[in-house]
């Protein structure tokens, strides 16, 4: 009797073996209805490819381009390089499709993607899927605009594929937290960039250094409004961006006297330094400042009028505010 009970137990226990080994690995249903998505959008309006990725088919970790974690069951790397039919024209990829997969490591999106603007914002609560999209931003060599706002980038690696972004000209990071200065470093290697936008961003101490801008020959426009600053050693940076023709740098907590270091910006022709802590005189070598159309000032502690011959012949001012020792409208007035 023992002997039989013995003998049907074991081909169970096989059979239990066989399936743990053989059953296919179902994926995170959230992930499956994302891949599906992503499939939709990697196809319209008329595409066909991807053919294996079937609605009915919940094993979406045996799908074509594909790879999941063997323990979790997630999607950890996808390879969708040069999927998309290139007479579909152009693929507008909504960045969030990526976000439902949380152990994504590895993303290939190289191929006839002519991306000219991507935007990636208030995302960073995804964790390392976020990561990922960073690093692969790469596979966009054509991309002009570039969004990654009311983001957390404190320990973010903007990766390699930052390099070849060699056609961004306005890339914007407001409300976003940064505490890393090779992201400016990195963000010096953007040699086409013509407007960075950090407003209201916390730095937490991480400025700009002077070493990672001196390649942005085409540098127009920075924002850096309502970002905490505390010290006015961002002009020593913002000197060398000559190319400048408009500084925005209001309620950023800059104390002490203006530097002279804006007074080599030839071209600018706006400039808003307002409510910060910024007091004395207005320096002389302001009148350098020929391109100027618009300056303001206004609830800062410097002494003005006591100090507005600076600009008494730049021509080409046309509004003004001010407020200081003495009572100056804050509406706009011209000087000439």
């Amino acid at each position: 009797m023992g002997l039989s009970l013995h003998i049907s137990i074991v081909p169970a226990i096989m059979m239990a073996v066989s399936l743990q080994v053989w059953l296919p690995l179902s994926c995170v249903e959230e992930e499956r209805t994302a891949l599906l998505q992503l499939k939709d959008s990697l196809n319209y309006p008329n595409g066909t490819s991807l053919p294996s990725w079937i609605k009915g088919d919940a094993r979406c970790c045996d799908w074509e381009l594909v790879r999941c974690s063997s323990t979790t069951g997630r999607v950890t790397k996808l390879y969708l390089s040069g999927v998309r039919n290139g007479e579909l024209g152009d693929w507008y990829l909504n960045a969030s499709l990526f976000l439902p997969f949380q152990e994504l490591n590895t993303l290939f999106l190289w191929g006839p993607t002519n991306f000219s603007a991507l935007y990636l914002n208030n995302i960073t609560t995804y964790g390392s899927s976020f990561q990922t999209l960073l690093q692969s931003l790469g596979a966009f060599p054509n991309l002009t605009t570039l969004g990654l706002g009311d983001n957390d980038l404190r320990g973010r690696i903007l990766g390699d594929g930052f390099l070849n972004l060699k056609n961004l000209e306005l890339l914007d990071m407001s409300y976003s937290t940064l505490n890393s200065s090779s992201i400016f470093q990195t963000i010096g290697t953007m040699t086409s960039l013509k407007t960075l936008m950090l407003k209201g961003c916390s730095l937490n101490g991480q400025l700009p250094t002077t070493q990672g801008f001196l390649n942005l020959k085409n540098f127009e426009l920075l924002d850096m409004s309502g970002s905490t600053l505390n010290s006015s050693n961002i002009f020593q940076t913002i000197r060398t961006m000559t190319s400048l023709k408009t500084l925005m740098l209001e309620g950023c907590s800059l104390n002490g006297q203006l530097p002279t270091g804006l007074c080599d910006l030839n071209h600018l022709r706006v400039l808003d330094i307002s409510s910060n802590d910024l007091s004395g005189f207005l320096p002389p070598c302001l009148a350098n400042l020929t391109s100027l159309q618009y300056l303001d000032l206004f609830s800062n502690h410097l002494k003005i009028p006591m100090s507005l011959s600076p600009l008494y012949n730049l021509s080409k001012l046309k509004d003004f505010y001010g407020s200081g020792k003495f009572d100056i409208p804050s509406t706009p007035r011209s000087l000439l």
